[in-house]
């Protein structure tokens, strides 16, 4: 089936994949987890809340923790927008559609829009952030995985079909889908503003939920070393899948739990998508689709997934059986 067209004339400009925020158990130990294994650095940090970012990145942080003494969860995911306008435009846009959008204070951050999209995930647009100096050049400061920057979420949702036709208008060009059921829908949509195949990528489940977020790396070799650097902190039995070679895109990948169980990727830097003419590429229902090498992700990766605050979980939907580690062993 086609995918829905992309509108390139959309009501504001979404840029990238920004930032995103979690709540976390125990600060100390998820801070030895971001910095010693994924290779993140502190840019502010007290005793309730860590901001970070990856050694490429000049903007303040990419990813923050917020300590908690309820259950882990994602706040909040963020985009880029290209200028302070698209934030007036953003809001005239949600309210124009009866979607709700609120001006929120974020630290570090200039002015700063969440709304909740189609699934009820919510997204904050926010246009500049403080800086700090950019440490690629300083290798010696480098950590575990040396992670560039953040690249993308994967989130779950039971009508992925809704969410790329909802984001498809806000712009976004997508670059792979899965198709599935009876009648033919779209299961998993994988869309984006820059120039690779993902910056907010919709599977279908049980949500709106984060199933992971992504960083880049500059080479392979850092995937071992941030797996050498999990094992020789007690992080060892966090890597869940990988390192393995996703087939949609050839990147090597591994997805690790944090102490929390959220879940975070480390893959080296994905294909260019910027040409037009590439058309979007369909792919059958994910969990039935051959690796290029290596076993099927555990059955874990594909149900297990961490909810927003303050958002309601649809219901769950029916069972489906994917090919999982597990059943190729025959367990």
């Amino acid at each position: 089936m086609k995918f829905p067209d992309t509108n390139y004339n959309p009501p504001f400009n979404i840029t990238r994949a920004s930032h995103l925020t979690l709540t976390v158990k125990d600060l100390g130990r998820s801070k030895e987890f971001y910095t010693e294994v994924f290779g993140l650095v502190v840019s502010d940090e007290d005793s309730e809340t860590i901001f970070l970012r990856g050694v490429e990145e000049v903007a303040h942080h990419s990813l923050v923790l917020h300590k908690t003494v309820d259950a882990p969860r994602c706040q909040s995911i963020g985009m880029r927008v290209q200028f302070d306008e698209d934030l007036d435009r953003a809001k005239a846009h949600f309210d124009g559609e009866g979607i709700r959008s609120e001006w929120i204070e974020v630290p570090f951050q200039a002015r700063t829009l969440r709304f909740h999209d189609c699934a009820g995930t919510p997204v904050d647009l926010v246009a500049r952030m403080e800086t700090r100096q950019r440490l690629l050049g300083q290798s010696r400061l480098h950590k575990g995985g040396a992670v560039l920057r953040l690249d993308h979420y994967q989130l779950h949702t039971p009508d992925p079909h809704e969410a790329s036709i909802y984001y498809s208008n806000l712009g976004f060009r997508c670059s792979d889908y899965n198709v599935g059921g009876t009648p033919e829908r779209i299961t998993g949509a994988f869309m984006s503003r820059k120039d690779n195949p993902h910056d907010i990528v919709y599977i279908r489940g049980r949500g709106p939920a984060l199933h992971h977020f992504a960083y880049a790396i500059m080479e392979s070799s850092h995937i071992f070393r941030a797996c050498d650097a999990a094992a020789q902190l007690g992080f060892g039995q966090t890597v869940e899948r990988g390192p393995q070679r996703h087939g949609l895109d050839h990147m090597l990948y591994v997805y690790f739990r944090d102490p929390d169980g959220h879940r975070a990727e480390i893959f080296i830097m994905p294909i260019q998508l910027i040409d037009l003419e590439e058309p979007p590429h369909e792919w059958g229902t994910i969990g039935t689709l051959e690796q290029p090498w290596g076993r099927p992700a555990p059955r874990s990766w594909f149900f297990e997934t961490t909810p927003f605050e303050n958002v309601e979980l649809s219901p769950r939907l029916e069972e489906w059986e994917p090919m999982t580690l597990e059943k190729s062993l025959g367990l």
